[in-house]
This record gives C-alpha cells, structure tokens and sequence, in this order.
C-alpha cells in the first residue's frame, strides 16, 4: 500500500517531505478499545498504519483528489476529512480507510488506515503527542488539563488561518488578534515553551552513527529522557516484531515506551515521529514566530 502511494505520486510528480508506516502499539490498541467499548478489534481501522506529509495544503488537495480517483484492487471503504471538518480538539488529516484485498487468508479483508496532512498540522499534532508526556494525560484523546486543550485548539486555529482552511467552530466570533493574543497568555501562564524545550530526548549518541535500515525499533525512556534504537533489514522483520513484542510486556505508561515503525533513513525517522524523540523542534518555531508577531503588532 506505501509502495502504491509512492508511485502515484511519483507519477503525478508530488513529492511529499517523507512516507512512514507503522503497526499501532499495543497500548495504543487497548486504550482506543477501552475508550470505544462496543468497537472490537474487528471495528480497528488503522492497527495498521501509513502517513504521507506534504509540504502545503495545495500538494494535499492534489493528492486527495488522486487517491479518491485512483482504480486499486484494495476497497476504499471510507474518507474523513479533518481538514474541511477538523475535530474539536483541533486535530487535522485526511484519512483513508481501506480493506485490503489478498490472496492470502491471513491478510485478506483487513483494515488498513491512510493518513495525508501537511507539514503544520504534522507538527501540530506531534506536538501534542508529547505535551500528552508532560501533562500524564492523553491530550490526543482529548483528555487532560483544560488550559492545555484550550492553548493547542487555539494554535490549531491560527495555523489555519496560515494555511487557508477553516477554523474551529468555537473561534469562528473570533479575530486573528485575539486568538494571537491567546496564544501568547496561556504560553506565558502554563511556560509551555520552556517545558516543550526542556523535554527533548538525548538522541546526539545516535546521530553520530550512520543508521540505514528499513524498520526501526525505538524504545523511549521518558524519565531519563534517553532513546535506544535498533535496526533491522527487510529479512529481520520477524525477529525484530518478536523483540517488540517482547519489550511491550515491560513498559510502563508515563516512565516509557516502545514503537515499531518504517523509514527510509533515520533523519527521516525523526521527522516522521517526532513525538517518539520528545521532539517540538518545528513547532516550537512556528510558535514562537506567532508570539513575536503578537508583540511587533502591539497586540500585548
């Protein structure tokens, strides 16, 4: 299915900043089971999953309009535009939920998700991935501390007012200034720069090391702020999903985790998963550009 995307593109020539896939974690799958009680394992769209991010909103209409008009032996069972209709946590994509078609049994009938979004809303959405560390809660989920809720739906606004889309609901009696001027109070009031900063994970030992692979096993010490990385060759996958499977026995929530994912290189890695690296790098950036404007305006 990756591969499939690649070439569209490919033929179409768009070229999206990076294409990863990845199994959902096995915690990841009880929690979404526990918050949906009646969905089954069965009602799951996207145990498996793959993203492409794009570098702007108009790469991602083209690309939207290619996938729902490109014939494939798999069944597009359904698309769910967050962009057009962003959730009300202030999350944005486009998903694609497909049933896969297979000769074989084993893997005939699944479900398998398609995420595309551009790069602002990849960095917004990492970055509550991470905020989540901070906070012990799942702010992804729409759980956790109101003000922290409040600040990244605020954000999710203005970086669509950047990119042209719609806005939530809750801002739509709201002007540009004062949603700047939100911003920048709950990112004084809650130090949220100072604590995305701080959390960055030490990952200096890895990058000093060249690391091609195909698939990529990370296990996140989030007390110690410390990553540990395997790698593995297409012909390892098997031993590299028994040692997952292995490891996901002994994490604990809020002290670490781990997570099997695809990618070409691992710079590219980082970009994909940024979270998985307690990372908010490009966000940070994109944030503090807004409170800087918000003071050059003398919105403050």
């Amino acid at each position: 299915m990756r591969n499939g995307l690649e070439k569209l593109c490919s033929k179409h020539k768009i070229k999206p900043l990076f294409v990863s896939q990845r199994l959902k974690r096995l915690t990841s799958i009880q929690y979404k089971l526990d918050l949906n009680e009646n969905m089954g394992l069965g009602g799951m769209q996207d145990i498996g999953g793959y993203r492409a991010v794009l570098k702007d909103v108009q790469d991602l209409k083209e690309l939207k309009k290619l996938i729902e008009n490109h014939k494939q032996n798999h069944k597009l069972l359904k698309t769910k535009d967050y962009i057009d209709e962003p959730k009300e946590s202030g999350y944005r994509s486009i998903h694609f939920i497909y049933e896969y078609k297979s000769t074989s049994e084993t893997y005939n009938g699944l479900k398998i998700e398609l995420q595309i979004r551009t790069k602002l809303q990849h960095n917004w959405a990492t970055a509550v991935e991470t905020a989540g560390i901070i906070t012990d809660t799942s702010l992804k989920s729409s759980m956790g501390p109101d003000k922290w809720l409040n600040f990244f739906k605020t954000v999710s606004s203005l970086f669509a007012i950047k990119e042209g889309v719609p806005i939530l609901e809750i801002h739509s009696e709201k002007t540009m200034k004062e949603l700047m001027v939100e911003c920048y109070t709950n990112c004084e009031e809650l130090k949220i720069i100072e604590h995305l900063r701080a959390l960055g994970a030490t990952t200096k030992h890895l990058e000093k090391q060249n690391f091609p692979g195909d698939y990529y096993l990370i296990n996140i010490d989030i007390e110690k702020r410390n990553v540990n990385l395997n790698v593995y060759d297409n012909n390892s996958l098997e031993t590299a999903t028994d040692k997952y499977l292995e490891l996901e026995k002994e994490i604990e929530d809020s002290k670490n985790a781990v997570v099997l994912v695809s990618a070409n290189s691992l710079r590219l890695l980082k970009k994909a998963y940024p979270s998985y690296f307690l990372d908010t790098t490009e966000f940070l950036i994109a944030l503090e550009k807004i409170n800087e404007n918000c003071l050059k305006l003398g919105y403050i």
